[in-house]
């Protein structure tokens, strides 16, 4: 059967004329940029909704700014601020089908941005077909006074600062849990470690303490840089220049985004980076975040692996804690139970690992005047938090909250040879204790007996 309609229509560009499917609601740029850049296994624009949530509400308030200013007609601009709210109340993944990965820039995602404006403004304000951008264009009205690079950047600190958010209050709650369950185990003494030998007893609340202000420090380190963020390039258009948008849009358009973004119950009182050519060179304020996020990742790897050491066993390990056993741990081993969920926990933060150090190596290749790699910078970013956010949610729910110290081995393991030989030497010097160490030639029983002795008095 003949279908009523062509299955593709015909744009043009100043490449040539190139063919878009039909129905599309983007056009020609984002389709030679699908054609030209194979997923290859990662995201597209639309599997990064936080991103394009915001480079919408940039556009949107660059739309609302050129009406105030008298820079587009309200007729024109009004349509695009619906074509927006659309996309915002009801997204359109299908839309967005750009690689994360697209060339530099970052053009290919700006510009897929203003072709789906454009059309569905054009389509439901004026009743005009897919491709034909009249009276809407792209570029002369959805991308009137702004850039890809303002707008991109301006986007990226928006979305990494809305991502920092929920991952933040992991991180406390699971600060705040192992605050909890330091002082439920408080007066329970276990055995520590120094280069994974025995050393001295100390109490859980010591340990579980300790890793919560590794990470509430790690959080706060996070947080300023987070803060930074609240610095911004919009209006620097091109490569920082402000004279390629009106004076009055520049003026005016950080106060309307930041208006916009305060109605729609996001984080707003963002000001304008003190050297926007800076701002154009480099992507500092986002390398600084993957950087203290690395350190965090860091700090989770350490304790997930250090769960695992204290859940060793159940009877050739340490085995201080029992982990909730969450699924059978061998296919050949009945029985066997694996700390599969700190193991999550360290699988993420290796591939949190990885995505920093992609993230950090951009600023290695921003050459001259424009860094143009921020679609680098932003995807692993984002992906960095996702995964760390992933991990240490499990990591809380379905481990830390469900353990539960082996009493009878702490206890033990709290008298054993070392941790006697120090209470001896704090009762009755470093010699003595030394002497009986010799004089026991590694019978806990003696130390234990000349321990009690020491406290007898």
């Amino acid at each position: 059967m003949i279908p009523d309609h062509p299955a593709t229509r015909q744009e043009v560009d100043s490449i040539g004329a190139h063919a878009v499917p039909a129905s599309a609601l983007y056009g020609i740029q984002t389709q030679r940029a699908v054609e030209l850049y194979p997923l290859g296994g990662a995201g597209r624009f639309s599997d990064y909704p936080r991103l394009l949530d915001a480079m919408l509400r940039v556009k949107k308030a660059a739309a609302r700014t050129n009406i105030e200013t008298g820079a587009i007609e309200p007729v024109l601009g009004e349509a695009i601020i619906r074509a927006i709210d659309g996309l915002l109340a009801a997204p359109r993944p299908e839309a967005f089908p750009v690689h994360a990965c697209h060339g530099g820039g970052g053009i290919s995602f700006n510009m897929n941005i203003n072709e789906v404006v454009a059309n569905l403004a054009n389509a439901e304000a004026f009743g005009s077909t897919y491709g034909s951008y009249a009276p809407i264009h792209p570029n002369d009205h959805v991308n009137l006074n702004h850039s890809t690079a303002d707008c991109l950047s301006t986007g990226c600190h928006i979305a990494a600062l809305a991502a920092f958010e929920s991952f933040s209050e992991e991180i406390e709650g699971l600060a705040a849990d192992l605050d909890r369950l330091g002082a439920e185990w408080a007066p329970l003494r276990k055995l520590a470690r120094t280069c994974l030998q025995d050393a001295v007893d100390i109490g859980f609340d010591d340990y579980l303490g300790g890793v919560a202000a590794c990470l509430r420090f790690d959080l706060a380190r996070a947080s300023r840089d987070v803060d930074g963020l609240g610095r911004i390039s919009l209006g620097g258009n091109i490569i920082g220049r402000s004279s390629d948008c009106d004076p009055a849009f520049f003026a005016r358009i950080i106060a309307v985004l930041n208006e916009q973004l305060a109605e729609a119950g996001f984080t707003s009182g963002f000001a304008r980076a003190d050297n926007l050519f800076a701002a154009s060179q480099a992507h500092d304020r986002l390398l600084a975040l993957a950087g203290s996020l690395e350190q965090t990742a860091r700090t989770l790897i350490r304790f997930a692996k250090d769960l695992r050491l204290m859940a060793s066993g159940p009877h050739g390990g340490f085995g201080e804690i029992r982990l909730p056993a969450v699924q059978p741990g061998s296919s050949a081993i009945p029985g066997k139970v694996n700390p599969t969920i700190p193991e999550f926990m360290v699988q993420a933060g290796m591939i949190a690992c990885g995505l920093a150090a992609r993230v950090i190596m951009t600023a290695d290749h921003g050459e001259m005047d424009y860094n143009p790699w921020q679609a680098v910078v932003i995807t692993g970013l984002l992906d960095m938090i996702a995964i760390l956010e992933a991990g240490v949610s499990t990591l809380r729910r379905n481990c830390v909250e469900g353990m539960r110290p082996d009493v009878a081995r702490n206890a033990d393991n709290a008298t054993s040879l070392l941790p006697s030989l120090i209470r001896l030497k704090q009762l009755k010097g470093y010699s003595h204790a030394s002497a009986v160490a010799k004089e026991a030639a590694g019978d806990l029983a003696f130390v234990r007996r000349r321990v009690a002795e020491a406290e007898a008095g």
